[in-house]
């Protein structure tokens, strides 16, 4: 697909960006945001400062057999976006229903995977990796030839895609079969209050409230197979009763798919307050559960980017992390990687936290390494892509 100009006149001081905002949409996400809804949300609030405005464009998405509605979208498309991308990609024509966008955009970017075919309007999507179709057996199974099928469709549409690590590219390029020269590389990033400092008081009170005893490990993300937090809680278990008992193992994620047997054990593990399971944490509350840890430990078996890695940069905590090369590109040598799967490797690691470094000056090149990756960069660096297409 070339490169497509948009036939709106062009004001410098004007340009219009459209964002799907289903990812943010409360009566999706019930209060909490995913990774994909934060970055979503951090571009809505972003990208002004670099001279584009954002419309919020309501990509409907069906709850059950009731189709929700978000009140707050500028933009409502006359059809739900996803049974619109999906007959676009069946007929392998423009997308039906989105004239609306068209008519009332300069660029529209998908960060939902959702991805129009427009005719008059650039298109950009953020594409985190390719996991679904590299690693089927890590999604959920409903359906997944046929969505797979679509996905490569749909992000078939846009006239750039975005990839959020150089690893990640070279998956969207091998199993999206994009070409080279229509990606860009665009980082995560975190929001400048992981630097402020925390109050001692705030912070203690934290931590008595949700019954945590400072310097435990921690582990974030979303219950689900590639982030193999059953070996971690296996390894855990391996430890000598004495770690154990000083260190906590506190796992914060909400319940994702196909980790029934996974919640079980969460469960049946808590009553000793050894291993404790936060299934939501407020973002204003999270850098506090992160400060309160005394290392973090990221086992994931496949990852597009690691941003739960990237927090614990900027917390100034050590962490320990699978050896993958997207964790590697953001970590880079201020992390301790064990072979990705190997609970032995990554018991090692844990038995030996404390001979990680912990002093204040190994805390302060943590946190300047996660200054490399904010979200005012990622924006910046977002409308960069989009200049290239207005």
């Amino acid at each position: 697909m070339g490169d497509r100009q948009s036939s709106k006149p062009q004001a410098p001081n004007a340009r219009i960006v459209g964002i799907s905002a289903g990812v943010v949409d409360p009566l999706r996400t019930k209060g909490g945001l995913d990774g994909i809804g934060t970055y979503t949300e951090a571009l809505f609030a972003r990208v002004a400062e670099f001279g584009v405005v954002a419309k919020r464009v309501d990509s409907f998405h069906f709850d059950g057999y009731r189709l929700s509605v978000p009140r707050h979208a500028d933009l409502r498309a006359a059809l739900p976006m996803p049974i619109a991308v999906s007959l676009g990609a069946l007929a392998r024509t423009r997308t039906p229903g989105v004239r609306t966008i068209e008519r009332a955009v300069d660029l529209y970017h998908a960060t939902d995977y959702m991805v129009p075919r427009l005719s008059r309007t650039p298109v950009v999507a953020t594409v985190y990796d390719a996991i679904p179709i590299a690693r089927p057996e890590w999604a959920n199974q409903r359906l997944r030839s046929l969505k797979n099928w679509l996905l490569g469709q749909s992000v078939g549409n846009a006239d750039r895609v975005i990839a959020i690590s150089e690893a990640a590219r070279e998956e969207v390029i091998t199993h999206y079969r994009i070409k080279f020269d229509r990606t860009r590389v665009v980082p995560l990033g975190i929001d400048e209050s992981w630097f402020e400092p925390i109050d001692v008081e705030t912070l203690a009170g934290t931590l008595a409230r949700r019954k945590l005893k400072p310097g435990y490990f921690l582990s974030v993300g979303t219950l689900q197979p590639r982030k193999n937090i059953g070996m971690l809680l296996d390894a855990y278990e391996g430890l000598p009763s004495a770690l154990r008992d000083e260190r906590q193992l506190v796992i914060v994620g909400k319940y994702g798919w196909n980790a029934e047997e996974l919640r079980q054990r969460l469960e049946q593990a808590r009553p000793d307050g050894r291993c404790i399971w936060l299934r939501y944490v407020p973002r204003e509350e999270l850098p506090h559960i992160y400060a309160g840890a005394g290392v973090f430990v990221l086992p994931s078996l496949a990852e597009g980017f690691g941003l739960p890695m990237l927090e614990a940069l900027a917390s100034g905590i050590p962490a320990i992390a699978s050896d993958l090369p997207s964790l590697n590109e953001v970590g880079d040598g201020y992390v301790l990687y064990v072979r990705p799967n190997d609970k032995s490797s990554l018991m090692e690691a844990m038995a030996g936290v404390d001979a990680l470094s912990v002093d204040e000056s190994h805390r302060t090149m943590r946190r300047q390494r996660a200054q490399e990756y904010t979200w005012r960069i990622c924006a910046e660096r977002t409308v960069g892509v989009y200049d290239e297409l207005w």
